[in-house]
């Protein structure tokens, strides 16, 4: 089936009555005040990022106790692309004397906005306190729908000044890339000419100065429940479109209603958000971003983040990619999601050299028909070839830094993601354009595919201003394979393919299943894990270089009754695989047997050239009385020897144990039939009765 929504109803907001039952989320324990920094801020205000980077150092110095809220308000936030402005951020600006930008106000404890030199001493005043109640809960969004459903506690420690308290919920985006004055100034968040906006407010889920809440006395505990449909696109014009992968969700409680606003600011709390519906797999694609895994080749390696928002755990996927609307590649994919997690999935994609629109579609997931897709920008520069002459050789890394080398770093990674050496941050130095040279050896291999990369965390390389610095490889002779001048900004890197041409190379490909070993040309691969291995060997004066792909052994499961009544037929059915042999000698996906005593059947399923087995035990049990339209009768019971059976058309006599072992089968051709029961052990015994037209009835006998 296509992805299918779940009807719910399309109401904005439910509130609901309180609830004063056992809390689920929030703590009853006394606590210090968290503390929330409402920013005001614009994309035209060049001052700003400086004022982002006060509040995100704040926020990382008190992880889980102070949150950033970034509001667009006024003539520095312009209504082009992204438009941030929103009618609660216009509120707050009615409401409080905002001075100047950027300023804030922290919970809420002054009438007017504070300047970001102020903002340190108001937060720790704030954290130092303790708080009157405590906050916690959970968003649920549904993929499908995009409907959030919001359960949200607070809990009262201590009595409130107030009778009457209020509840808000803000809804936060990150990750917004758009315009910024000034934006290079904050260069944690600025890349190639665009600003990552972080926290922004998008909506108010409450009222705009909160639902009101009471009674708020020490000890009371008040549940709410909200809905709220998260639209597509909030802001006119040129809106942003909501983003539901980067979404947060702040819960705070405000004291009392102070001229407009609602204020101070009791306590505050981000709530616990997962994706989910009720529909048993729904998986859902995150994110994708080059995979740390590379190729010396057109072939590029994605890693697809996908969050299975469903009830059941995601086993099988298949996905589908498309590189600039050319053909499309199949892929199978194989492992465990569990519900509500994420997992990474690694794609190779072949891409011609430059930039690259890739598509990515999941079709099938748990062999059910699905739809989810997503795009992707990747880049193929190519790679360039480092001759070295040997097969191994101990090649110089040099580094020359500038005067700021805390601001470097460098890594030389293997084809596989792992870093084989690295080096930075480096001192910094005294003189305004001052260089240090760092020289580091290390051994690398022909055949392998090895990158190098060098960052700055300023953005402006190792060089110009501060010193005229360079980053080289130079192979053992002396010779420079890699040659980078320092002008090379946020990041540079080389994908290098290790040649050495005086020896022969032979690439081989070859294929294992999960649980077998290779071990041919000098590999040694035991009873490796699922996935590809790319390896280099010199064996007998060749290079062998070697892609492995060992494939996972499907996970088959057999389906049916494992409880059955004598004389009854079950049909087992499995699943997994692609062909099935079961232990009765079938090829089918399902058989229907008919066992007379408990009996396992097992099944070897083989997918892709790989074997995985299942067993089902099925128990037979005796039933009394399957079918009450035959007249038969037995005597004497109890016996001692012999026991006497009538009844019309027999046709077969079957003697049964309690624990369905079966004693003895008997045919018959009369209406009347003695059966010899003097060799039994004392006991209980079930005879069934079948008759012609293969109707049956079971009868309990006791010998003595």
């Amino acid at each position: 089936m296509r992805k299918k929504s779940i009807i719910l109803a399309l109401i904005s907001m439910l509130f609901l009555t309180n609830n004063l039952v056992a809390q689920d989320y929030v703590s009853t324990q006394p606590q210090k005040r968290k503390a929330l920094l409402e920013e005001f801020t614009g994309r035209n205000c060049q001052n700003c990022p400086m004022g982002h980077m006060v509040a995100n150092n704040l926020v990382i110095n008190n992880p889980g106790n102070l949150y950033a809220v970034n509001v667009h308000l006024g003539h520095y936030s312009p209504t082009s692309y992204p438009n941030f402005n929103t009618d609660m951020g216009d509120a707050i600006y009615g409401a409080f004397d905002i001075t100047a930008y950027p300023h804030a106000i922290i919970n809420r404890t002054t009438s007017y906005s504070l300047s970001r030199d102020q903002w340190y001493i108001y937060v720790n005043e704030q954290l130092a306190q303790n708080a009157e109640c405590n906050i916690d809960g959970e968003v649920m969004i549904d993929p499908s729908t995009r409907m959030a459903s919001i359960n949200v506690e607070v809990y009262y420690t201590a009595n409130s000044s107030s009778s009457t308290n209020y509840l808000n919920i803000y809804m936060l985006q990150d990750s917004i890339w758009g315009s910024q004055a000034g934006g290079s100034d904050n260069p944690m968040q600025y890349e190639n000419g665009y600003y990552c906006h972080m926290h922004v407010l998008r909506a108010a889920l409450t009222p705009t100065w909160g639902d009101a809440i009471s009674p708020t006395t020490a000890g009371t505990l008040i549940k709410k429940t909200y809905q709220y449909q998260i639209p597509q696109t909030i802001g006119s014009p040129n809106g942003v479109d909501v983003d539901i992968n980067n979404l947060t969700f702040l819960a705070f409680v405000t004291e009392k209603y102070d001229g407009t606003p609602t204020r101070p600011i009791l306590n505050v709390k981000d709530l616990h958000t997962y994706q989910g519906t009720l529909l048993s797999v729904y998986p859902t694609i995150t994110s994708i971003a080059p995979s740390t895994k590379f190729h010396c080749s057109n072939e590029k390696v994605i890693s697809v983040s996908v969050y299975n928002a469903g009830i059941n755990s995601i086993t099988s996927m298949e996905i589908e990619t498309r590189v600039n609307n050319g053909s499309v590649v199949k892929h199978t994919w194989e492992g465990v999601i569990p519900s509500h997690e994420t997992k990474e999935v690694e794609i190779e994609v072949e891409v011609p050299a430059g930039s690259s629109n890739v598509r990515v579609e999941i079709v099938k997931a748990n062999d059910q028909e699905f739809e989810e897709v997503a795009n992707t920008t990747v880049q193929n520069d190519g790679w360039e070839e480092m001759e070295i002459n040997s097969v191994e050789e101990e090649v110089t890394i040099e580094i020359m830094q500038d005067k700021y080398g805390n601001q470097t770093t460098w890594k030389l990674f293997a084809s596989n993601g792992s870093v084989i050496t690295s080096g930075g941050p480096y001192s910094m130095l005294s003189g305004a354009s001052a260089t240090q040279l760092h020289e580091i050896k290390v051994n690398i291999s022909a055949g392998e595919c090895i990158k190098f990369v060098i960052e700055d965390v300023n953005g402006n390389g190792i060089c110009c201003n501060y010193g005229e610095g360079y980053y080289r490889i130079i192979n053992a002779n002396g010779n420079v394979v890699l040659d980078g001048d320092g002008a090379f900004g946020s990041k540079a890197e080389h994908i290098l393919s290790v040649v050495y041409d005086e020896i022969e190379t032979e690439s081989l490909e070859a294929q294992i299943c999960e649980g077998e070993s290779y071990t041919e040309y000098g590999f040694e691969f035991i009873e490796p894990a699922a996935g590809t291995y790319h390896e280099t060997n010199l064996y007998n004066g060749m290079l062998y270089i070697l892609d492995l792909t060992v494939v996972a052994n499907p996970v088959v499961v057999i389906d049916g009754a494992t409880t059955i009544e004598i004389g009854e037929s079950v049909t087992l059915t499995a699943s997994g695989a692609d062909a099935y042999v079961w232990s009765t000698g079938d090829s089918s996906v399902s058989i229907t047997v008919t066992p007379e005593e408990t009996t396992t059947y097992t099944v070897v399923g083989t997918k892709d050239g790989c074997e995985g087995s299942a067993e089902i035990t099925v128990e037979v049990t005796v039933g009394i009385g399957e079918n009450e339209t035959i007249e038969a009768n037995i005597y004497p019971n109890p016996t001692k020897d012999e026991l006497m059976i009538e009844c019309q058309g027999m046709k077969e006599i079957t003697v049964v144990m309690p624990n369905g072992q079966v004693v003895e089968k008997i045919n018959v051709s009369d209406d009347k039939y003695g059966l010899d029961m003097s060799d039994y052990r004392s006991g209980i015994y079930y005879v069934k009765i079948m008759t012609n037209d293969n109707n049956v009835r079971v009868y309990k006998s006791v010998r003595m």
